[in-house]
């Protein structure tokens, strides 16, 4: 018999700016009330983060305009001038204020609040939505409710750490079942390191969450791997560790999966070697990234390390599924995909292919189409049939897509064609490809050495100004310890020569037909305004293109937050039609 009023408002609205009317004689709504419509003289504005208008039904940003605005925070011009920004929307001079809420519009006109915006944060180059991890948590069975922040006891040492409330009756699951639970829906940047069991999450007076008064986990919490049993296990633990900036490392914990990459692979392989003395390959890191693994591959006489040029580069093995294929981009190697590790399932194996005269001087190939058939005989050796999985990146997608092509000539099925920001040479045209690839133009010499030097993780500053010839550059490597210190002047030299000759092949190949569907990822940062995106595939497809915008340069697509959004619709796929 008593009406309510759902009232919202910032503060710097006045008490509230919108209310939802609950009455005896109105149906309660299922799930959490609206906040209802804005109150008379205010005017409501949910935006995305280019401040646009987003549909109903989407996800936004609320922003308050109209009289019940205040002026500002007293003596704080800066906290005033990012919070009371103009409004576009409004008359000249008019402003709106940033609420910080994310909400979305309801058929009927109300506002349904989601989640604040910081909610979202940024771990180790990820983007997280905290509030998406708890809801995967929370559909476990034997859990009620849980809360996942971010922590760093330990300055540097940022931590996805989850905390559990069990169900009613139900005892608190083992961490490594959580874990397990998580991984199933979630990406592996996604899964909390630690899950820490609580009997009620602490709540402030307004019954909110209470961040400050959880506990930090417990060191074992944080990884529920085994110990080191032996010394050299001990001592591959500490090396763990230390290249990837955490506390510590358990035998049974993948290298990529705790954020290792390619750059910090090399890192790693130099700290192997000059600790235990052996030749070791950074291939073997793909292959064996576990210390439990990898302490069983030491001294095992392998290579000086030129094995990680090897045309075809196992990045992973294990696993009952396909193969991805992963062909390299002009530079010709193809170690910067192993972040793809992380967010395909374990039971996928995947594969880089990398040009040759690299790891051995020799003929360069003289197409596209040639090199295409080269690699496919490199794949057969893995995988005598389809269904066949193939990725390209930049130049990589012309070798895909010809691979596609020459697989379904020899009546194999390829099931997955899929390219990072790879553009064909448009027909008719007598320049070089499509779009922004760095193939587009042959670089100088210097701007690739300078690449490849950036690549090594040193600072523009160590070398900038100074001439980079061959034997400089394999000098200044050398200082580094990695795998790239073990190059010699003639293997840099090969580098460029592929990498040039790669260019040189890109700009000339006009390509055939592919029977199938096309799933484009395009970066689109530093893109040019008169640049085509992937329908310039179409006269060489009969299919469909599916597009995939990513937020990166073309250069950067295999950094670590871009692949993460690759590497979630790539596992997407995959498990749609396999």
């Amino acid at each position: 018999g008593t009406t309510v009023l759902n009232m919202y408002g910032p503060t710097e609205t006045t008490v509230n700016c919108s209310q939802y009317r609950i009455a005896p004689d109105i149906p309660i709504p299922p799930g959490p009330l609206p906040i209802g419509g804005p109150m008379p003289n205010t005017r409501f504005h949910v935006l995305d983060d280019r401040l646009e208008l987003v549909p109903p039904g989407a996800a936004g940003e609320l922003y308050v305009a109209g009289d019940c605005l205040a002026r500002g925070y007293l003596g704080r011009p800066d906290m005033t001038a990012a919070r009371f920004v103009p409004d576009p929307f409004g008359a000249p001079g008019a402003r709106m204020y940033r609420t910080g809420d994310v909400v979305r519009w309801n058929p009927d006109g109300t506002l349904s609040f989601l989640r604040r915006v910081d909610d979202q944060v940024k771990l180790r180059g990820f983007r997280i939505e905290l509030g998406e991890v708890e809801a995967v948590v929370d559909r476990h069975p034997a859990v009620a409710r849980s809360a996942v922040i971010v922590r760093e006891d330990r300055p540097g040492d940022q931590r996805l750490v989850a905390y559990v409330v069990p169900a009613s009756g139900a005892e608190s699951p083992a961490p490594a079942e959580l874990r397990r639970h998580a991984a199933a829906d979630l990406p592996e940047y996604m899964v909390p390191n630690a899950f820490v069991p609580l009997d009620a999450l602490p709540l402030t007076p307004n019954r909110k969450l209470d961040r400050r008064a959880l506990p930090a986990p417990e060191s074992s919490a944080v990884s529920g791997g085994r110990a080191p049993r032996t010394r050299q296990e001990r001592l591959l633990c500490e090396l763990f560790a230390e290249v990837l900036g955490v506390e510590r490392v358990s035998v049974d914990d993948g290298f990529f999966d705790l954020g290792g990459h390619s750059l910090l692979a090399t890192r790693l392989i130099g700290r192997v070697r000059a600790t235990f003395g052996v030749d070791i390959a950074i291939r073997t890191l793909f292959e064996a990234p576990t210390v439990a693994e990898l302490t069983e591959r030491l001294g095992t006489g392998e290579d000086d390390g030129q094995g990680a040029f090897d045309i075809l580069l196992p990045l992973r093995r294990k696993g009952e599924r396909p193969p991805l294929f992963c062909v390299h981009p002009a530079s010709g190697f193809s170690w910067s995909y192993a972040g793809l590790m992380r967010h395909l399932g374990p039971d996928h194996p995947i594969y880089g292919l990398q040009s040759r005269g690299i790891a051995e001087p020799g003929e360069l190939p003289t197409g596209v189409q040639e090199i295409a058939a080269d690699y496919l005989k490199q794949v057969r050796t893995v995988q005598p049939t389809g269904p066949y999985l193939l990725l390209g990146w930049s130049f990589g997608g012309l070798v895909a897509h010809a691979m596609a092509e020459q697989l379904q000539r020899a009546g194999e099925r390829v099931a997955l064609l899929a390219m990072l920001d790879s553009f064909p040479r448009l027909p008719g045209s007598h320049g070089g490809g499509a779009g922004r690839p760095a193939e587009d133009a042959v670089l100088s010499q210097r701007e690739f050495l300078a690449g490849m030097l950036d690549l090594a993780g040193y600072e523009r500053a160590e070398w900038d100004g100074e001439p980079l010839e061959y034997g400089r550059v394999a000098e200044i490597l050398r200082g580094q310890g990695g795998i790239l210190g073990g190059l010699e002047e003639r293997h840099v030299a090969a580098l460029y020569e592929v990498f040039e000759n790669n260019s040189r092949l890109a700009r000339g190949h006009v390509p055939g037909t592919y029977v199938g569907d096309l799933l484009f990822f395009e970066a689109t940062l530093g893109k040019p305004g008169d640049a085509p995106g992937p329908e310039v595939w179409a006269p060489f497809l009969e299919g469909s293109i599916e597009r995939h915008p990513v937020e990166s340069t073309h250069d950067d697509m295999t950094q670590p937050e871009p692949l993460a959004g690759i590497g979630r619709i790539l596992a997407a796929r995959l498990r749609d039609f396999i």
